[in-house]
């Protein structure tokens, strides 16, 4: 079996600048299968149009959750096979909270943040990688198709202070919700764990401040758990 991981180019330090793409590379290493990784130049060619996706001689998944339940059902469930079907439970809600929720307000963070309008500019131009004259024109015009994208879920249409709380909220649910212990769930990492590293990590390592991040900050635990799976599946991107 062979597999070719469609992910973006890292950024930020970390093995992607989107939290599934993270997600799902970590899920590989956790899973100790191998696979090849290729940087996404022009169109994304998955069924949704969306990335990451991978190719298994010659067959593309696309959605990283999708992803993850064919190679976990075509392995042995090597990951998430000893929880428990409550530990299943809780794993899925709280991967629905990040993915369906915190992620649109991390996004807002990222590409539409009214008090960084230079910063978020310069990281859509950087993640759509074209430069010249439409290297200033088209990253405007995703940038407005996030916005309708975030409207239209309804986070959106909040004032931007209202978007923070929501964010927040996500997040100190999270860090209470993981307390002390070192992995999600028992003495090993999860595909929780590979998803709470993804979000967690994407907020703290953009590099300009807003609500979001410094509320993420406070929570030692969840900057420790990040920095735990970036050293023990990324250690080429740990500096020494």
């Amino acid at each position: 079996m062979t597999i070719v991981l469609h992910q973006f180019a890292p950024m930020f330090g970390l093995p992607n600048p989107s939290p599934f793409c993270i997600k799902l590379e970590t899920y590989l290493r956790m899973a100790g299968l191998a696979y090849r990784a290729e940087t996404i130049k022009g169109r994304i060619k998955s069924a949704t149009g969306k990335a990451p996706y991978i190719e298994i001689d010659g067959k593309l998944i696309s959605d990283s959750g999708l992803v993850i339940e064919h190679l976990e059902r075509s392995n042995g469930h090597p990951v998430d096979g000893r929880l428990t079907l409550a530990e299943r439970a809780q794993s899925l809600a709280f991967q629905r909270l990040m993915e369906e929720h915190l992620y649109h307000i991390a996004g807002f963070a990222r590409w539409l943040d009214p008090e960084h309008p230079a910063e978020t500019f310069n990281y859509a131009q950087t993640v759509i990688g074209i430069k010249g004259i439409l290297g200033k024109i088209i990253p405007k015009f995703v940038q407005k198709d996030v916005k309708k994208s975030i409207w239209r879920q309804g986070i959106g249409r909040h004032p931007t202070e209202t978007i923070w709380k929501l964010g927040i909220d996500d997040v100190n649910a999270l860090g209470h919700w993981l307390g002390g212990r070192a992995w999600c769930f028992g003495e090993t990492p999860t595909v929780l764990d590979a998803v709470l590293f993804s979000f967690v990590a994407s907020i703290v390592r953009t590099p300009w401040d807003f609500p979001l991040k410094a509320a993420t900050l406070k929570h030692r635990n969840l900057v420790d758990h990040s920095q735990r799976m970036l050293a023990k599946y990324f250690p080429e991107l740990v500096k020494p």
